[in-house]
């Protein structure tokens, strides 16, 4: 049994914040908004968001005192868009900004709002994302730019509200994606660790709330997208939601930003724009990339449990299904090295031993 060293440091982590989950979510919201002493809000969503959350939304505030300021969001979250919208919100007098829709629309919301100082309060549209509830925008400015790719966030969102009337209503491609996304959490958290002497009590919590994700997402993931690819806001609909938004979010809130990411993401990040990964949603690669990096570590048993359930929900997980082969990527693989998700791995890596990891999943 490894000694724990308890002479380190008190190490504070930024609080879960308040988080309404239900068919009547939203009701919340008139209180919640005037309790910041907001009167002006500024509502940022992508068109599909729009439509199916602004007619939920404007119920729960009709015949209240809020003025609610539109603007539809749609591209990138890029720094440029970001300033665009926090000088708007400014402009407006806006007290509060909401974010609604998917992890794009979300990030850009709270990179607002960290821009101006105004809270925010998060409102997912779609299961498979936890920006909900993280303390960071990913960005996506051109290559080149000055602005890194991560923007890390002072807190996280003041409040998030999960109405699973909504969610669940979403396609179900998207609660597959926010399961292999939450699936990656687990699997890069713990690989990280691996390089880690003096994990805290926080890193330890994360640790073992991505395990208990894992085998539950495992256990239950099937039966949950069953549900929702019939419109059911059921128990195991909502409890799979919740993992991916919820679950995966504390992990990123508790551990250390270093041990947030891995080879799966940096995977995804190296390969999204070449043909074939291009359509490919962010959560299906990742959990791909996480069958790699099971490899990676010889956990061929862990690897092949992880890809049999790809299978089962129709996730990505084999490169044979998106018309590539091994040797296809192989140019790619020192770039997704180079990703920041790859910084401090336990052991070094060299782009054959990544391709030898790739083989290895595609031969189970």
């Amino acid at each position: 049994m490894t000694a724990v060293d308890f002479t380190l440091p008190n190490i504070s982590f930024a609080g879960c914040p308040p988080i309404v989950t239900g068919p009547d979510a939203y009701r919340v919201l008139p209180d919640v908004i005037q309790a910041h002493g907001a009167r002006s809000v500024l509502l940022l969503g992508g068109r599909r968001a729009l439509a199916a959350g602004l007619p939920e939304l404007k119920a729960a505030l009709s015949g209240k005192d809020i003025s609610l300021m539109i603007r539809e969001f749609s591209g990138e979250c890029t720094m440029l868009q970001v300033r665009a919208y926090a000088r708007e919100a400014v402009s407006m007098g806006a007290g509060l900004i909401l974010g609604m829709g998917g992890g794009k629309a979300l990030d850009t919301a709270k990179a607002a709002a960290h821009l101006t100082g105004l809270p925010v309060i998060t409102l997912p549209t779609i299961p498979a994302t936890c920006a909900a509830l993280t303390a960071l925008s990913v960005l996506h400015d051109p290559p080149g730019s000055a602005e890194g790719p991560f923007l890390f966030l002072d807190h996280p969102p003041a409040h998030v509200c999960l109405h699973t009337g909504i969610l669940s209503r979403s396609p179900a491609m998207y609660l597959r994606a926010g399961i292999g996304d939450s699936l990656a959490k687990a699997v890069e958290s713990a690989y990280k660790a691996g390089a880690v002497n003096d994990l805290s009590y926080t890193d330890r919590l994360g640790l073992s709330i991505a395990q208990f994700g894992f085998e539950t997402l495992l256990s239950h993931g099937v039966s949950a997208l069953a549900d929702m690819a019939q419109g059911k806001d059921s128990p195991a609909f909502r409890l799979a939601a919740q993992l991916c938004i919820v679950n995966t979010g504390l992990v990123s809130l508790l551990v250390q930003e270093r041990l947030n990411g891995a080879l799966a993401h940096a995977l995804y990040y190296a390969l999204r724009d070449m043909p074939g990964f291009a359509e490919v949603l962010h959560g299906d690669a990742v959990a791909w990339g996480s069958v790699v990096l099971l490899a990676l570590e010889g956990n061929m048993a862990e690897a092949a449990r992880l890809k049999t359930f790809l299978g089962e929900v129709g996730s990505l997980s084999s490169l044979r299904e998106i018309g590539l082969a091994p040797d296809d990527i192989k140019s790619w693989l020192p770039q997704a090295l180079a990703q920041p998700d790859m910084a401090q791995p336990p052991t070094p890596l060299t782009p054959e031993m990544v391709l030898r990891a790739v083989l290895f999943a595609e031969a189970l």
